[in-house]
């Protein structure tokens, strides 16, 4: 089956042989999520209410049976009291109770690199790092330096090594970039120059036979990536990522191959709830990496708000023919290869900072 061909069963598929044989290791299943928002209403209604337990109950199972389980951590998490954000506040801050929750549904590793990481400044990012690390959470993305903040999280499973990067290519200042501004010391950006020399480097000093980048990016709402956020992608796989696995857009996106590796554009939200067209439909999105070197995506549908589950029927149907769409749209693009660093991002419309 060609790598840029989808079909539509049940579950999307799709499969990508690689002729790498790795002796010594076992099937290894990796499962990533999208957007996990825990202010605002779902901490007025769930976790300030003594409901938490019921967040994850749809899919928990199914994140703990998974060998790396990731998730955007889109929300900061502040010891506030009782107070959450109002519904329609720009600024996201989750309260502790949330905490317990990530480590019980399996997470393995939280990404923190998005255009919220800096919603409290600088204090507040150090505060929600401090209170994921005395949970025991691992995550990756933000950091007190631009170096810790671009220091992956390294796990080994089942005779693999696996490195997972966070970084963020769009952020709430007006020309939607870190470059130049306060939160270039704490928040990792996609710069792919940088990382075509950080992803060799985490490899020979880990030994990791896997990197994987969980890339914040896009414009809210849009089905379709925008151009320069193709580009970062597909620079990104060519600096050596195995897989680029995307979020920010709320909505669900296609995905490609290049070079034979995968990236999915946009998973759309997980625990997060949103009024406008698509964003209550999610991905779940499953990476498969077999010893006799075959790599295989599986994709699937997501009834998402507050209590993410999976979706079924229609609905299920409906989701998998809208990835299958854009994912064809986005195999008839070019695939030049782009400039070496495709970092700082051209002028967009505003966004309200």
């Amino acid at each position: 089956m060609s790598p840029r061909r989808l079909f539509l069963p049940v579950l999307l598929v799709c499969c990508c042989p690689v002729p790498v044989f790795a002796q010594g290791r076992d099937t290894l299943r990796i499962v990533a999520v999208g957007d996990i928002n825990f202010g605002r209403s779902v901490a007025r209604e769930y976790l300030f209410a003594g409901r938490g337990a019921e967040i994850f109950a749809g899919v928990r199972d199914s994140l703990r049976a998974a060998d790396i389980a990731i998730g955007n951590l889109e929300s900061i998490i502040l010891d506030r009291g009782r107070y959450a954000d109002t519904t329609n506040s720009p600024v996201f801050a989750g309260p502790v109770e949330a905490l317990p929750l990530l480590g019980d549904a399996g997470f393995d590793v939280l990404g923190t690199a998005n255009n919220h990481a800096w919603d409290f400044r600088r204090a507040g990012l150090l505060e929600s790092i401090a209170h994921l690390d005395r949970a025991g959470l691992a995550h990756t993305g933000t950091g007190a330096t631009l170096g810790e903040a671009l220091r992956p999280v390294v796990l080994r499973r089942k005779g693999w090594t696996v490195a997972v990067f966070s970084l963020a290519y769009i952020f709430n200042y007006e020309d939607l970039t870190v470059i130049g501004h306060p939160a270039e010391c704490c928040v990792a950006w996609a710069d792919t120059a940088r990382l075509a020399s950080r992803i060799p480097t985490v490899r020979d000093s880990t030994g990791a036979d896997l990197v994987l980048v969980s890339l914040h990016a896009g414009l809210e709402y849009r089905p379709v990536p925008p151009d320069d956020v193709i580009r970062v992608a597909r620079a990104l796989i060519r600096a050596g990522a195995d897989a680029v696995i995307g979020h920010h857009p709320h909505v669900p996106q296609g995905m490609e191959y290049v070079d034979g590796r995968p990236i999915i554009y946009s998973l759309g939200n997980f625990v997060f709830r949103q009024r406008q067209r698509w964003t209550n439909r999610g991905l779940w999105a499953e990476l498969t990496f077999y010893p006799d070197g075959r790599r295989t995506v599986e994709v699937r549908p997501l009834a998402v708000g507050f209590t993410p589950r999976f979706a079924t029927g229609a609905d299920s149907l409906a989701t998998l023919r809208h990835f299958a769409e854009i994912s064809e749209r986005l195999a008839r693009l070019p695939t030049s290869r782009p400039r070496r660093n495709v970092a700082r991002p051209p002028n967009r419309p505003r966004v309200r900072p």
